[in-house]
């Protein structure tokens, strides 16, 4: 017996955290309508996102490094990657901050006004 969808992925569960309304609509958009992405939580503050996080297990999470200041963001990709073990794709306006997110453990630093194709590309790949 073959069940529709046997042999295809599940979808890659992303949780979004950034404190701005607009960038996660935007994200959450985006995801929704590109296949194999599923946006299992929004988040506008760190003690959120790791509320969420911890409930519904996200495969990956998108975090603003700079939530309300670097240090909220670097914080929650710290506990998020460390203590979780939740990969993290790192976002910013500001590109200095590509080295401290890494450092923090995210998988992959991108800058918020870069191309969709190499998010859509670090979500896959942090997940596989």
């Amino acid at each position: 017996m073959v069940r529709d969808g046997q042999g295809s992925l599940p979808p890659i569960r992303v949780l979004i955290a950034d404190d701005d309304a607009r960038v996660r609509n935007a994200l959450r958009t985006f995801l929704m309508a590109t296949h194999g992405f599923e946006v299992v939580g929004e988040a506008g503050s760190p003690q959120l996102a790791l509320e969420i996080a911890r409930d519904l297990n996200p495969c990956v999470a998108i975090v603003d490094v700079l939530m309300p200041d670097a240090e909220d963001g670097l914080d929650l990709l710290r506990v998020l990657t460390a203590e979780l073990s939740v990969p993290v794709i790192a976002m910013s306006l500001r590109s200095t901050l590509g080295p401290e997110a890494l450092a923090a453990g995210a998988r992959e630093f991108l800058t918020k006004d870069g191309y969709a194709e190499r998010l859509v590309d670090a979500l896959r790949n942090a997940c596989h």
